[in-house]
């Protein structure tokens, strides 16, 4: 009896066994989907928004990047696992939910009036009045429908390959590679793979150029690709919670930036805008991938950026007229630098080689405060 219990018991373990291994071994299976070439696939994730969907995702970056003032929340976003429930009806109605481990919740709603946020540890319930022109990243621009069309938007001339299909939260979905033709940036390769019927990413990976893994992976884990209810996208006080009224975050405001005369060109990109996005003082230079941003940074905030960028083992420099400390946590590059004679700090961030923002940092040192 006691080896017949023993062999009953070894065949339970093997069938849990078995149960618990089978997800990861059916996504280890060729996906049968069916071929789609670079080009057509590559249209159809761009007209993707329109597709409605529900699910849940994951996203795991491993970006160290340190916490730099007023941008503590982007390195947690890139540096780490973020859990993200989405619910997704249009453009302009969807809902998606930030989960933590310790059970807390962040919903943000978009309905046609505005945005609107619940945070569960406080019960909080917050409408949010006007658009901003630009924002700081948040967990939601890391779901892969989002991550595709942002990069295959600001990549519209590297060229695209085929990668092999694979089985993501049940579609056997259709891969592409995009390869950034500018020998300036830091981006090696992007992979998208997308549901090849309605051309809806499921899964991203960004791998910095000479990278043996990605540094940044975003899957869904659950996905179906039906209308969420009505109810789960509507923006709805919970009983017993607080309510308030807030304007749009004014970016401009929480770096304190003033209006600031930039060159036609650094580093020998050009300038394609010298308010980035409506904000004075913020410029954005080059194009595609190879881009990179300038912001004048507070007097406060430009100390406690330096010394956090040497804090994360930076590199100082000497630049012509001033000094900077340079911070290179592949594909970001980043410099905190100090001019003397414009007696401003400035950050200069970009997914570009050290070098490029070297000489722009080198250059800017030089510039007047104002326009001659």
């Amino acid at each position: 009896m006691r080896h017949d219990r023993v062999r009953r018991w070894s065949l339970v373990a093997a069938v849990a066994a078995v149960l618990i291994a089978l997800p990861a071994v059916v996504a280890a299976f060729p996906s049968p989907a069916a071929p789609v070439e670079p080009a057509r696939l590559r249209q159809l994730i761009m007209a993707s928004a329109g597709q409605p969907h529900q699910g849940y995702a994951e996203s795991t970056g491993r970006l160290g990047i340190p916490d730099l003032p007023n941008l503590e929340q982007v390195g947690s976003l890139l540096g780490g696992t973020t859990r993200i429930r989405s619910w997704y009806d249009s453009p302009d109605r969807w809902r998606f939910a930030v989960l933590s481990t310790l059970g807390n919740e962040r919903d943000v709603y978009r309905a046609p009036d505005g945005e609107y946020a619940w945070e569960y540890g406080t019960n909080q319930f917050t409408q949010i009045l006007g658009e901003a022109p630009v924002r700081l990243p948040r967990a939601g621009d890391l779901l892969p429908p989002d991550l595709a069309r942002r990069v295959l938007t600001a990549a519209p001339g590297d060229p695209g390959s085929a990668l092999p299909s694979r089985r993501v939260a049940g579609i056997a979905a259709a891969g592409l590679r995009i390869r950034p033709a500018d020998p300036d940036t830091t981006i090696g390769q992007v992979d998208i793979w997308a549901d090849p019927d309605t051309g809806l990413p499921v899964r991203v990976e960004v791998t910095a150029r000479g990278a043996g893994q990605p540094v940044m992976v975003t899957e869904f884990l659950e996905l179906s690709l039906t209308r969420p209810a009505p109810e789960l996208i509507r923006p709805r006080a919970p009983a017993g919670s607080g309510f308030t009224v807030l304007s749009v975050p004014d970016i401009a405001a929480a770096f304190n930036s003033e209006p600031t005369f930039f060159p036609g060109r650094l580093a020998g990109r050009e300038l394609r805008t010298p308010e980035l996005a409506g904000i004075p003082g913020a410029a954005l230079y080059g194009s595609d991938l190879a881009a990179f941003v300038v912001l004048p940074l507070p007097r406060g905030a430009g100390g406690r950026a330096t010394d956090a960028a040497r804090r994360a083992a930076g590199s100082e420099l000497a630049l012509p007229g001033g000094t900077g400390v340079l911070l290179s946590v592949p594909p970001v590059t980043a410099i905190v630098a100090r001019s003397t004679v414009s007696r401003r700090s400035f950050l200069i961030a970009g997914l570009v080689t050290p070098a490029v923002l070297e000489r722009a940092a080198a250059e800017l040192s030089t510039a007047r405060r104002n326009r001659p």
